[in-house]
């Protein structure tokens, strides 16, 4: 089985812009995956557009800059796209009377004056006018309750989750769990109050992602989605969200999914290129 590498050489004009998923496809925590940085030092050689598109918006775009960077796989803030970055449009489109709603706000989030004011205090979370739950470090135990409690209280409030996933890979065949994951345990609670409550999800498989980081690569007019390559190791997110907004996806098999998982797979969630590893 080639690497991402060796089939990018033998054609390099073939594709003509690239996003890289980090956890998992350049990086296990704190361990660069090999490759990661020798894909990343040719493609800046060549001129070759690319960005970072990540799920993690608990992070800013400096910190994850920052946190590649460290590892030696060469990044910049202005490179990053994460699942955050399709938020504040959704907000925008949202808020339809003029005045400014009220969220509580879990994780990393800045206000939009005259759109929406984040609160972070669990104690005043029923005055607000919905959840955002972004991720970071934080009291599950206090935060989930009063998750819990707000959509009990207001069902038909929003639930806004920019992490759709559920778990993260992480060295030694570990995982952390994601925010998606996270907020299971209260859609399994609500349930058991006879609630069924369905988020809204922003970063991949999903569409505000792709349409904020296609425009963010700023490719020139005319280029078709397949001449752009998603790559990145999670069928249910980087293969899927990549099929579905017409990139070409490619599956590296260094993070979450195995080389039986992805012959298995299934209609959208078929990768079109897998690669064994970066280089």
């Amino acid at each position: 089985m080639q690497t991402l590498l060796e089939c990018y050489k033998e054609n390099p004009t073939r594709y003509k812009g690239w996003f890289f998923d980090i956890d998992g496809t350049l990086l296990l925590g704190n361990t660069p995956i090999p490759g990661a940085a020798e894909i990343i030092q040719q493609f800046r050689k060549d001129g070759v557009p690319f960005r970072f598109l990540t799920n993690n918006s608990s992070n800013t775009h400096e910190q994850i800059a920052t946190r590649l960077s460290g590892m030696e796989i060469e990044a910049y803030e202005n490179e990053v796209v994460s699942c955050g970055d399709a938020v504040p449009g959704y907000l925008r489109q949202m808020n339809t009377t003029g005045k400014e709603l009220v969220f509580f706000k879990q994780g990393r989030m800045e206000d939009i004056p005259g759109v929406v004011r984040f609160e972070e205090d669990p104690a005043k979370i029923m005055e607000c006018d919905g959840v955002l739950h972004t991720g970071g470090l934080f009291d599950w135990r206090v935060t989930l309750t009063a998750f819990i409690n707000f959509f009990v209280r207001y069902p038909e409030k929003p639930m806004l989750i920019s992490n759709p996933d559920m778990l993260n890979p992480l060295p030694g065949g570990t995982f952390s769990v994601c925010p998606n994951g996270q907020i299971q345990l209260v859609r399994i609670l609500l349930r058991e109050r006879g609630i069924e409550k369905e988020p809204v999800l922003f970063g991949k498989p999903y569409k505000p992602i792709y349409d904020f980081a296609l425009k963010h690569l700023g490719m020139p007019e005319g280029t078709r989605p397949d001449e752009i390559v998603g790559v990145g190791d999670l069928l249910t997110s980087d293969i899927l969200g990549a099929n579905r907004n017409g990139l070409t996806s490619a599956l590296v098999l260094t993070g979450l999914t195995s080389a039986e998982m992805a012959e298995a797979a299934e209609g959208e969630k078929k990768p079109k290129l897998v690669f064994s590893r970066l280089a």
